[in-house]
């Protein structure tokens, strides 16, 4: 029965509206389980927008296999896809190209925001930090065999900027923002390699798979992400957390960018001093021959 009606939801999708619309249509039908994420979700649907599914599960006291279902029965292919319907209802469409701006602002203040959100995001960040996790971290990469960095979407430029930072210092680095060539290079790696998987969401399906097969392979798992109780944060050995207050029902996570590169650079420096000579030996070579392609 349930599937039928997936399969009819499904179908007229675009003609029945959004999100809320549904649910409560559908409400009197719905068995117990479901009927707790349901109420969860109509007395707050601003916590839904920003939560990740083990966090509305967690909170409706429910299985995140649940919160899953109860998604598929409103007609949505998961829980991402029934979060971006929510916020299209409840958030003006303004916000949702930046949370902080509203319609009217001048360009004045729209910069005066993005700028602050990105501030507060780097604030934040630091506040929830891990620093031991920090200092484990830079010892993995010191005792690396080699360094596997993987990312796709938004994440996939932060990667390969890690890489090319990492390289300067002598270390053996490879960057995939492919999702084949990222589970290939996971499955080669061993207990002497670590691989460092950046995902804002942390439950993207390609990071944590590769994750998942390098773990397997026996090698280091470091993740860089904004939600400490994702998928990606169960596979990783070492979990370093962003704090960015973006809400993550958008696709495109802007301020949290910032945050995951701070996050690098921190990692590229406590690396680099704790052997310097070899550092700066290698900074020094690099410079030598770079400085033939300027004017």
């Amino acid at each position: 029965m349930e599937r039928a009606t997936t399969a009819v939801i499904s179908r007229d999708r675009d003609s029945q509206g959004g999100a809320l619309i549904r649910l409560r249509g559908l409400y009197p039908s719905l068995k117990a389980a479901l009927r707790k994420v349901a109420d969860l979700i109509l007395s707050k649907p601003e916590m839904a927008i920003y939560a990740s599914v083990n966090e509305v599960a967690a909170t409706a006291q429910v299985s995140e296999a649940t919160v899953m279902r109860f998604c598929r029965t409103l007609g949505f292919r998961g829980f991402q896809d029934f979060k971006i319907a929510l916020a299209r209802e409840i958030v003006s469409p303004i916000q949702r190209l930046h949370e902080e701006v509203e319609e009217g602002d001048t360009p004045h203040a729209i910069v005066h925001k993005v700028f602050q959100a990105n501030i507060n995001a780097l604030q934040d960040t630091m506040e929830v930090l891990n620093m031991q996790a920090m200092e484990q971290a830079g010892q993995c990469l010191l005792a690396a065999r080699q360094i596997l960095l993987i990312g796709v979407g938004t994440s996939g430029p932060i990667v390969t900027d890690a890489a090319n930072k990492l390289f300067r210092l002598g270390l053996r680095v490879t960057a995939h923002t492919d999702s084949h060539l990222m589970m290939m290079a996971a499955a080669l790696l061993s207990s002497e390699d670590v691989l460092v998987a950046v995902s804002h969401s942390g439950s993207t399906r390609d990071p944590v798979e590769t994750a998942r097969v390098a773990k397997e392979a026996g090698a280091k798992v470091i993740c860089i992400t904004n939600n400490s109780m994702s998928p990606l944060t169960r596979v990783a050995d070492i979990v370093l957390v962003t704090a960015s207050r973006e809400t993550r029902f958008r696709q495109e996570a802007m301020a949290s960018r910032l945050c995951q590169t701070s996050i690098i650079d921190s990692l590229y420096t406590l690396v680099a001093l704790a052997r310097p000579q070899e550092a700066l030996a290698n900074l020094s070579k690099i410079e030598n021959v770079i400085v033939t392609k300027q004017y």
